[in-house]
């Protein structure tokens, strides 16, 4: 195979019959060569958008299309000193199990990636879609004694999210995992293969990961199938998998804003200058100042600590107003007068994936107050939404907008919205659900 060649195969990590699908898709949003130089594809849909996302609040669904995922392992007495020092939060009380969202910003308080660690044992942890640890190390000045190993191609993971979720888990693993809190893992096995159950979610609803070895996935995956049938497991594609992140209340870069350092450029489409400041997010832009802890010294403290203390955005949701959305849809019949044509299910460039953003200016009258990302039709509550950094003064429950829609140049219209603010869905959420209203299992 030349250097200009690639193999183009079904994804390895769950039973597909390629020939079933006629849309396949790279692992979220980009091409990620697996260790043999092969990339994998995904169904963009398994059956249909509206069925796959309401399973997060019908039943329950299964999730393999992020692999594979960037995951490193790392074994040392300094790795948690090094996260605190790089991390806007602190891992001071970081027990055995433990996961945490850990957010890296610049100096100027922008953020630049952000992931998850999770602590395996006393100096053994896992991280997620975070940088290589070698490289922070060197940037760092090599002053962090421990060593990692890129683990990509030997992991897998799948993500389960929906109220039936748990009961789904605890039949494939044949245990009571009601004790598994928010952010906490343990290990387990399913089909007699080892991995580690953490209870966390993309889509806001009770969810949990399953995370093993590559070699086991295919066996994992459909034991977990097998397990969910009289829950009504639903696998879920790409199309409905970027949704999630919008109506669960979960800002996501790609989705909604890029990081400060994309490893891949990035295209900013809609109605946002693409050198606005408002491209680039802080952690309070996108509603985690709660995660910030000045207690410690991190890149971008000073500024955060300015940004917070003076006026400054919220994160909110936007409910668009359906008359203003037929009115823009509606010119797509005048000819040569027409907005830019606007996708019913969400802003997704088909071309580009993750490397392309929608993002809408916000204003009320002439005043720019705000950036729109990650627009999407709900098919629960049958609302147009968006998530929305806003300027604090117009964080209010119910409080009128305008979205301006059309790219800076052509016809642009603009569309009502009502703040809603997070998270959108406010019932039955992952990091409050009581897993004791859900009977304990009997094997």
């Amino acid at each position: 195979m030349s250097q200009n060649q690639y193999e183009i195969v079904p994804s390895p990590y769950m039973p597909i019959d390629l020939l079933k699908y006629n849309v396949h898709v790279s692992p979220e949003g980009c091409w990620r060569p697996m260790s043999n130089n092969k990339f994998p594809v995904y169904p963009f849909e398994f059956t249909n958008w509206v069925n796959e996302e309401l399973s997060w609040y019908d039943n329950c669904y299964i999730h393999a299309g992020l692999n594979p995922f960037l995951f490193y392992t790392i074994k040392g007495k300094d790795v948690l000193r090094m996260y605190s020092d790089l991390s806007i939060s602190t891992f001071n009380k970081f027990p055995i199990g433990k996961a945490r969202h850990t957010v890296l910003c610049n100096d100027q308080g922008k953020i630049q990636i952000d992931g998850i660690v999770v602590r395996r044992s006393e100096d053994e942890f896992i991280t997620m879609c975070l940088p290589d640890p070698n490289l922070l190390n060197q940037m760092s000045g090599n002053q962090y004694d421990f060593t990692s190993e890129d683990v990509s191609s030997q992991n897998f993971f799948f993500q389960l999210c929906g109220p039936r979720s748990l009961e789904i888990v605890e039949m494939a693993t044949k245990e009571d995992l009601h004790d598994i809190k928010f952010m906490f893992s343990r290990d387990s096995s399913i089909a007699g293969k080892p991995v580690f159950i953490l209870r966390t979610g993309m889509a806001g609803t009770l969810g949990y990961e399953v995370h093993g070895n590559a070699e086991d996935a295919v066996a994992v995956y459909t034991a977990i199938m097998e397990a969910g049938q009289p829950y009504g497991i639903t696998e879920l594609g790409r199309h409905a998998y970027r949704n999630a992140h919008t109506e669960g209340s979960i800002p996501q870069i790609g989705t909604h804003f890029p990081s400060t350092n994309p490893p891949f450029p990035v295209k900013i489409t809609g109605s946002l200058d693409p050198n606005s400041q408002l491209v680039h997010r802080s952690p309070i832009d996108v509603g985690w100042e709660k995660m910030i802890n000045f207690n410690h010294d991190f890149p971008g403290k000073e500024a955060l600590k300015n940004e917070l203390e003076n006026h400054h955005n919220s994160m909110v949701t936007l409910i668009w107003d359906p008359d203003d959305l037929v009115a823009v849809m509606k010119t797509v019949f005048e000819k040569g007068n027409r907005c830019d044509i606007m996708e019913m299910v969400e802003d997704y460039d088909y071309v580009a994936g993750n490397n392309s953003i929608h993002i809408d200016e916000v204003y009320d009258g002439d005043k720019l107050i705000g950036a729109a990302s990650g627009r999407m039709l709900s098919p629960k509550t049958n609302e147009m939404i968006s998530l929305c950094t806003l300027d604090q003064d117009y964080a209010i429950e119910n409080k009128i907008v305008e979205v301006l829609w059309g790219t800076p140049g052509t016809r642009q219209m603009r569309i009502r919205a009502k703040v809603s603010l997070f998270p959108y869905i406010k019932e039955d959420r992952n990091e409050s659900f009581d897993v004791e209203n859900i009977p304990h299992p009997q094997f």
